[in-house]
């Protein structure tokens, strides 16, 4: 990810899925993120649980939250 002031985040993941009716998918999982950026430092040590949903017309939504 990139921020509006050009600052770098990556994130690795892991998760799991399962198949619903019609073709959606729901994932569920844990994100890690790293950054070189000073000023976002503090994701370095954060991790994130998200949910992702995918509906049987192909449109998404997702939520992150931070695990403290």
């Amino acid at each position: 990810m990139i921020t509006a002031d050009g600052e770098a985040v990556t994130w690795r993941g892991s998760g799991t899925g399962k198949l619903l009716a019609g073709g959606a998918v729901s994932y569920r999982g844990i994100l890690y993120y790293r950054t070189p950026s000073q000023k976002l430092a503090r994701l370095n040590n954060a991790c994130a649980v998200f949910e992702y949903e995918v509906d049987a017309a192909g449109n998404t939504t997702s939520k992150v939250w931070e695990w403290k």
